[in-house]
């Protein structure tokens, strides 16, 4: 009895990927969303204010970079950021715009969800300044200066000493 070999064929999802409009208006948001950042220095304490998502009523884009300092436009597109559209979620890559995970309802055919993306983030894009269609989350982090940080060692050492 002869056994025939089995053909070793891997099973991979395609690649999904913004297309360069998309990725163009993604990359703009994220950089808008970027200049928004405020900081302001009170003595020895900072804090700074960052937008992190911008939501609209069909849509959420949470920017996971979380720059806390303004950011020069060609060193922003790191990390990712999640798209939400109802039940879909979406994680792009900020630098290429591939899909890098993603969860879909089981019956949603990738074509569809492609024209949702594109119909997000042209709707976030160009209305991005008006605040009844797009409203904007913020973090604000609040921090010691490095002035601060020099003044705080000796109690610290005062305490631990």
């Amino acid at each position: 009895m002869q056994i025939q070999k089995i053909n070793n064929t891997p099973f991979q999802a395609k690649q999904r990927a913004l297309n360069n409009g998309q990725l163009y208006r993604m990359k703009m948001l994220l950089t808008r969303m970027n200049e928004e950042t405020c900081i302001k220095k009170e003595g020895n304490a900072l804090s700074s204010t960052v937008v992190s998502a911008l939501n609209s009523k069909d849509s959420r884009l949470v920017d996971t970079r979380l720059f806390f300092h303004k950011v020069k436009p060609e060193e922003q597109m790191t990390r990712n950021s999640m798209l939400i559209m109802g039940n879909t979620q979406l994680v792009i890559d900020n630098s290429t715009g591939k899909i890098s995970d993603w969860n879909k309802p089981f019956f949603s055919c990738w074509n569809s969800i492609m024209k949702k993306v594109d119909k997000s983030i042209n709707f976030l894009y160009e209305n991005f300044y008006n605040t009844e269609s797009v409203q904007k989350e913020k973090i604000t982090l609040h921090g010691y200066s490095l002035r601060g940080f020099e003044e705080l060692k000796p109690a610290k050492e005062k305490i631990n000493g």
